[in-house]
């Protein structure tokens, strides 16, 4: 005997009410109460005009609104599947008041509405500030790489454009030989393969006329290597020893609740010059919410560039704290390869004490290393460095323990030398260690959601603009799920009546 279900032809005596599937405390309802609380024009989005009674109605904002949201928190974030789930399912249709959009209306949507789009994360911290989830106390910074909308058919090198270009121009050439021989001929066989070479050399002028204006890219830009077709403007990322044409994708998380309150997209493929960018973008939402509290600022060793971290530092506002590169697990293979080149463990440069009274340093048998000269500029940061050099190497003894060079052991340290070994020596403080080893378990929260649990690891939309749009959506749909499971349902729906 199994369980039985309701015959399909059954009548039933009372009609329900579309209202009466959705339960009262589903995600559907908040999402609805929501949109309906914002002033979408105020916040970006197009609202259509009437159309005077000429065309048809467009379909209102707020409605296509809600189908994204519904869409993008259930993993759903194509505009054909966003399609079928408004024919089908009960939430959706709940949602749309049973209308039913087609696939090139939900796109059209979101091409058209990126300011607004881009905008609503930052609506949303309103409400979240409103209900105490955020307390700028100490806030993790860290970025992760996603995929573009890329094929690899349509990866350029800037090495191999012009043998691309000859070997298309070569095609053309017997395609026009071969041509030229059966134009010469009557005999139906070659009028059809006549057509058929025509069709060939109208698809190779095409490619040849695609690889010269990639030529004038590069031409164009000395500094770009790579080009890529689809999306021009993403570059070549490296992510867990994977590389990928992408974009870099930065956030800043509040410690209280793992909320996302600032985030970027960049195509710079590391981490090193955006510190300053998001502690900037903190410090803006601070002041909309007039908090005048000190933040810490908790960031990984990517982020470790001394005139970054200087200019940070400078900011009364924050307490910044940054890992060492040599102090991160991620540098271990380095600290490896230094070894192996400086065979004996204990000769490593941090191994040499800096005397900032004499300026010099003093190497492990208590050797000294003088400044040489007035030090040259790094042409690759364009920051002043100084190289300090021992005159004693010959006669040491323990010369192979420390250097394979026949000048002797030689120390290269930057202008801000000093400030950073200060800056170093606070974040390896027990506070400060403390605060980096907390880091790890705020900021990869919302990337674990989002790219392992949800599966966003690759944009649907091509271009910086409408890639940047899309990921601020993102981190404003991380924070809505994160609210719902924050925050009971009756207080949320409550807390709408004020925002």
């Amino acid at each position: 005997m199994f369980i039985t279900g309701t015959s399909r032809d059954q009548l039933n005596l009372f009609e329900e009410k579309l209202d009466e599937l959705i339960s009262s405390e589903n995600p559907s309802r908040f999402i609805d109460a929501y949109v309906d609380k914002l002033d979408l024009k105020k916040i970006g989005f197009k609202i259509p005009g009437t159309h005077g009674g000429k065309g048809r109605p467009a379909y209102e904002p707020s409605m296509m609104l809600k189908i994204y949201i519904y869409g993008y928190l259930n993993r759903i974030r194509s505009s054909r599947k966003l399609e079928a789930e408004c024919n089908r399912n009960i939430e959706m249709i709940w949602l749309t008041n049973r209308l039913f959009p087609d696939f090139k209306t939900i796109a059209d949507f979101r091409k058209d509405n990126k300011k607004g789009i881009k905008t609503i994360f930052r609506e949303f911290l309103n409400l979240c500030q409103k209900l105490e989830l955020l307390s700028f106390q100490c806030v993790a910074i860290d970025g992760t790489k996603e995929r573009a909308k890329n094929h690899l058919d349509n990866i350029y090198r800037k090495e191999a454009i012009e043998k691309i270009g000859l070997r298309i121009q070569d095609q053309i050439e017997k395609y026009l030989d071969e041509l030229e021989k059966n134009d010469k001929s009557e005999e139906a066989e070659y009028e059809f393969l006549s057509k058929n070479l025509r069709e060939k050399l109208a698809k190779l002028n095409k490619s040849q006329d695609k690889i010269d204006i990639i030529k004038q890219v590069f031409c164009e830009n000395p500094e770009l290597e790579i080009y890529f077709a689809n999306d021009t403007d993403s570059r070549y990322m490296k992510d867990n020893n994977r590389i990928s044409a992408g974009y870099n994708c930065q956030t800043a998380v509040d410690e209280k609740n793992k909320l996302i309150i600032a985030h970027d997209v960049t195509n710079e493929s590391n981490d090193q010059h955006q510190l300053n960018n998001m502690k900037d973008r903190v410090s803006a939402l601070k002041n909309d919410f007039k908090i005048d509290s000190k933040t810490i600022v908790v960031a990984d060793a990517g982020y470790f560039e001394e005139k970054e971290i200087l200019k940070a530092e400078e900011d009364e506002c924050f307490e910044i704290y940054v890992s060492h590169p040599r102090d991160s697990h991620d540098q271990k293979t380095k600290i490896k390869e230094e070894e192996n080149k400086i065979p004996a463990k204990g000769f490593l440069k941090d191994d040499f004490k800096y005397d900032k009274g004499r300026d010099v340093f003093e190497c492990p048998e208590g050797k000294e290393l003088r400044k040489i000269g007035n030090g040259f500029i790094d042409r690759r940061t364009g920051t002043r460095k100084f190289k300090y050099s021992c005159r004693e190497c010959d006669e040491c003894n323990k010369k192979k323990s420390c250097t394979n060079d026949k000048n002797g052991r030689s120390i290269k340290v930057t202008e801000f030398f000093n400030e950073i070994n200060e800056f170093r020596e606070k974040c390896n403080s027990d506070i400060g260690k403390r605060l980096l080893a907390k880091r790890k378990e705020i900021v990869e929260h919302p990337f674990g959601t989002i790219k392992h649990s949800w599966g966003y690891r690759q944009f649907m939309q091509k271009g910086k603009e409408t890639v940047s749009a899309e990921f601020s959506f993102i981190a404003f749909i991380y924070n809505f799920r994160r609210v719902l499971n924050l925050v009971d349902f009756d207080k949320l729906m409550d807390a709408l009546v004020t925002v």
